[in-house]
Order: C-alpha cells, then sequence, then structure tokens
C-alpha cells in the first residue's frame, strides 16, 4: 500500500510547516503541493528525491511507510 500523501502531511505536520512554506521550500506552489497531500496528483520522481532529503528519510520511507505507526523508521532510514 502506498502511503505517500498521508506522509506528506504527516511530515510537514511534525516539522512544524505550513502546505505555503513547504511548498515555497520546494520551489512549488501551495495549491500543487495540496494536490499531493489528499492524492489528487503525484508527484514527479525529482521532486519524490527533495522531499526525501528535506525530510532526511529514505524514498522508501516516504512512499511505502505508514510513519505515524512506525515513527522510528524516521530515525532508522535516514541516510
Amino acid at each position: 500500500m502506498l502511503y505517500l500523501s498521508e506522509n506528506m502531511k504527516y511530515l510537514r505536520a511534525r516539522k512544524g510547516r505550513s502546505q505555503q512554506e513547504l511548498a515555497n521550500d520546494l520551489g512549488i506552489t501551495r495549491s500543487r503541493y495540496s494536490k499531493y497531500e489528499y492524492g489528487l496528483a503525484e508527484p514527479s520522481i525529482v521532486l519524490l528525491a527533495k522531499l526525501a532529503e528535506y525530510y532526511r528519510i529514505t524514498l522508501d520511507a516516504l512512499i511505502l511507510q505508514e510513519l505515524r505507526e512506525n515513527r522510528a523508521s524516521i530515525k532508522t532510514n535516514t541516510y
């Protein structure tokens, strides 16, 4: 199961950032970022890589793991 949109919401909230702030950090519009969080669109692999780097987690963790239930994975899968 893919957890991308849920993880994007969780990680952003955990970092204390608004959608606008994170969109600015990534160089996209807030509207576009919002669509990713709500599962209405899928980010490119380039943007996924930026997100993983931003949060210091692996792509696998970002996409495939339910981070809310597995908080330890955020620390153990850092690079």
